[in-house]
């Protein structure tokens, strides 16, 4: 009796499994079904966009909504794989087609998954100018995030102003896509970044971020922010002015490094005795050998590798080091001796 039980519990749980695998099967045809004529027509799509863009073919409107939405995909994916002529003759011919209309119409829409939709096209497509700006202040940081993409790309100084004051924003990514976006911007956001900087009122995570896009520009106006940041009270910034510093370069930045190479902080010192290497000048080789014996490993490997790309004068304080009575030091100072040379660059290199 029992195992006549277990025989019909066995077939029932066999039939369940087999009726979930039909239906797994029918689910996975209904999408093989639906996606391969869709991806036919994208590919016919973009064919016929690119005719279009150089004048041989007329595009013919969109006849439902997911034939848009295939208009938009193609566009957008031509729109990213060209540049120059190609890409003006795209957007010239998404303006004929009211495709430009729609993602304006979207940028204005009180659903923020409609105005992410419509700042991301014209992100991808060009134009936007008179209403994405607005998108920077949106209350929702996706399309913020979104915002700030397409403002990197548009490079102006209206542009690095919006950009420089998103280094204050709630959100992290916001703030971090906004660093990315001031350094793509180039010279034209030096000026703003810079007054930006020169205020000294600006909170710690925001003065690192910002500090990083200066690095990135590396431009001389940046040198005294950098050099009040490395006396900051926040260990990251003051790490981060090491970098800025080194980017800067100079005499004076030199200066700011050798104070910052005997921070209390390891990660700090790391970062400045980075930044004597990226430097890298003859006459900061005692300074670079005395820390050596830092007692965090990570200084003694960035001072040995410094030393070892100086040439003659660093190697000399290495050999030295061989027999210094701080085992540390000596044991660095070999194990950089005996590195290849191609090898020190790729060490040595910062971040």
């Amino acid at each position: 009796m029992a195992g006549g039980l277990l025989l019909l519990a066995g077939l029932a749980e066999l039939g369940l499994l087999l009726v979930l695998l039909a239906a797994f099967l029918a689910h996975s045809l209904r999408v093989v079904t639906a996606t391969l004529p869709t991806g036919h027509r994208l590919v016919q799509l973009r064919r016929d966009v690119l005719r279009a863009a150089e004048g041989e073919v007329r595009l013919a409107s969109p006849t439902s909504r997911r034939d848009s939405q295939l208009y938009r995909q193609a566009f957008e994916e031509l729109a990213t794989s060209v540049s120059g002529e190609g890409a003006e003759r795209i957007e010239r011919l998404a303006r004929e087609m009211g495709l430009s209309d729609q993602a304006a119409r979207w940028c204005q829409s009180r659903l923020w998954w409609h105005r992410l939709r419509g700042v991301r096209f014209f992100d991808h497509i060009g134009g936007g100018n008179d209403l994405v700006p607005a998108r920077l202040g949106d209350e929702h940081p996706v399309v913020r995030a979104a915002a700030a993409r397409w403002a990197a790309h548009h490079p102006s100084a209206a542009a690095a102003e919006h950009l420089v004051a998103m280094l204050d924003d709630p959100d992290r990514h916001c703030r971090l896509v906004a660093q990315d976006g001031l350094i793509r911007l180039g010279a034209v956001a030096t000026e703003p970044l810079a007054a930006y900087l020169d205020r000294g009122e600006t909170p710690g995570k925001a003065l690192a971020l910002a500090l990083a896009a200066a690095t990135g520009l590396a431009d001389a106006r940046f040198l005294w922010p950098g050099l009040r940041a490395a006396g900051d009270s926040d260990p990251g910034v003051r790490a981060q002015a090491a970098t800025l510093l080194a980017a800067v370069a100079g005499k004076r930045a030199e200066q700011g490094l050798l104070g910052l190479l005997h921070d209390p902080i390891d990660p700090v010192r790391v970062a400045a005795t980075r930044g004597l290497g990226v430097v890298s000048s003859w006459e900061l080789a005692p300074h670079l050998a005395g820390a050596l014996g830092d007692r965090a490993w990570e200084v003694r490997r960035e001072a040995a590798l410094a030393l070892r790309r100086l040439g003659p004068a660093g190697r000399l304080y290495l050999r030295r080091a061989l027999t210094d009575p701080d085992p540390y030091a000596a044991d660095m100072a070999r194990q950089v001796l005996d590195l290849p040379d191609r090898a020190v660059g790729s060490l040595g290199s910062p971040p």
